[in-house]
C-alpha cells in the first residue's frame, strides 16, 4: 500500500517538472516565432536596411502617382508604386518613407539622393552609374503593334514593311517605326493618341505601334474599332529598379525578388490590373 502511495506521489512530481519545463519554454518559443526573418547579408558587409527609402517618378497616372509635399510622397498609387511594396516585403524589409525623383532622367549621375530603391521609368540601356546599379527589367519598353480591324496578324517585322504605320510624332515609337520597321509607304504622324486611334479607326493606317506599357490603355473601351494588340518590337532593354550603392542592398538580392514576382505570376496580374494588360506577355516580332 505504502509503495503504491510513493509511486503516485513521484508519478505526480514528475508531471509537475514536465509541466513547469513547458511553460518556461512557452515564451521563448512564441519569442522565436515572432522574431522576423533576417535578410541576407550583402557581398559588401553591410547589413541591408529593414526601414527602406524609396523614390518614385510619379509621372504616369497607370505607372506611378501620388501626392507630394515637399520631398515625401504622401499618398502613392499606380504600377511602380505597388511593386515598391512588393519588393520591400520580398527584401525582408518595409518602406519606411516615399520620396519624389525629379527628374528621373538625373538619377544616376548624380550624387545619392537618400534613397535605396529607385522606380521611375529608367532604362535599364543607359547602364549603371557612380549613385546606383541597374536591376534586371521589370517591365520591357518595347513598342507595342495594334492592328485596324480585319487585318491579319503579322508574323513578323517584314510582314508590316508593306503597310502603312502610324506612331505619335515624336515618341519612341516613331523612332521604332523609321529606324527598326522602316516601312516602304511613308508613315503617318498623329499629335497624339486620339488623332492615333482615327487613324487605325477609319483605315487611314495598317498597324499603329504605341509604347508596350501603353497598349492597354490606348484600346481599353474601343475594342470594337480596332484590331488587337498583336506582338511588340523590341525597343530598349526595358525599365529596371536602381539599387543605391552603399547602402547594404544588393541589386543580386532585387533580381532574385523580381524573378520570383515574375514567375509566380504577380507582375503579371500587376501589370494587367494598372497598364490593362501585360506587355511581357506580348509576342516578340523579330
Amino acid at each position: 500500500m505504502r509503495d503504491r502511495r510513493f509511486r503516485r506521489m513521484k508519478n505526480r512530481r514528475a508531471a509537475l517538472l514536465v509541466a513547469a519545463c513547458a511553460m518556461a519554454a512557452a515564451p521563448l518559443a512564441a519569442q522565436a516565432a515572432e522574431s522576423p526573418t533576417q535578410p541576407d547579408p550583402s557581398p559588401s558587409g553591410v547589413p541591408p536596411p529593414r526601414a527602406l527609402v524609396v523614390a518614385l517618378g510619379l509621372r504616369d497616372p497607370a505607372m506611378g502617382a501620388g501626392v507630394v509635399r515637399g520631398a515625401d510622397v504622401v499618398l502613392a498609387r499606380g504600377f511602380e508604386a505597388s511593386l515598391a511594396r512588393l519588393l520591400a516585403r520580398r527584401l525582408g524589409g518595409r518602406i519606411d518613407r516615399l520620396v519624389a525623383l525629379r527628374p528621373p532622367g538625373r538619377l544616376l549621375a548624380g550624387a545619392p539622393g537618400g534613397w535605396h530603391l529607385a522606380l521611375a521609368g529608367i532604362e535599364r540601356s543607359r547602364g549603371a552609374g557612380a549613385t546606383a546599379e541597374l536591376s534586371d527589367p521589370y517591365l520591357p519598353t518595347d513598342a507595342a503593334v495594334v492592328l485596324r480591324r480585319h487585318l491579319p496578324r503579322p508574323r513578323g517585322i517584314a510582314d508590316l514593311r508593306g503597310r502603312v504605320l502610324c506612331a505619335v510624332k515624336g515618341g519612341d515609337s516613331a523612332r521604332v517605326v523609321t529606324g527598326v520597321v522602316r516601312p516602304r509607304p511613308a508613315p503617318l504622324l498623329a499629335p497624339g493618341d486620339d488623332r492615333l486611334r482615327e487613324l487605325l479607326r477609319t483605315g487611314a493606317c495598317d498597324a499603329a505601334l504605341v509604347p508596350a506599357i501603353e497598349a492597354g490603355r490606348f484600346v481599353r473601351g474601343h475594342g470594337t474599332e480596332l484590331g488587337s494588340v498583336t506582338g511588340r518590337i523590341s525597343a530598349g532593354d526595358g525599365y529596371a529598379v536602381a539599387v543605391a550603392r552603399g547602402t547594404g542592398l544588393d541589386v543580386g538580392a532585387v533580381d532574385r525578388a523580381l524573378a520570383r514576382l515574375r514567375s509566380d505570376g504577380t507582375l503579371g496580374r500587376l501589370a494587367r490590373s494598372w497598364l490593362g494588360l501585360d506587355p511581357a506577355r506580348l509576342r516578340i516580332l523579330r
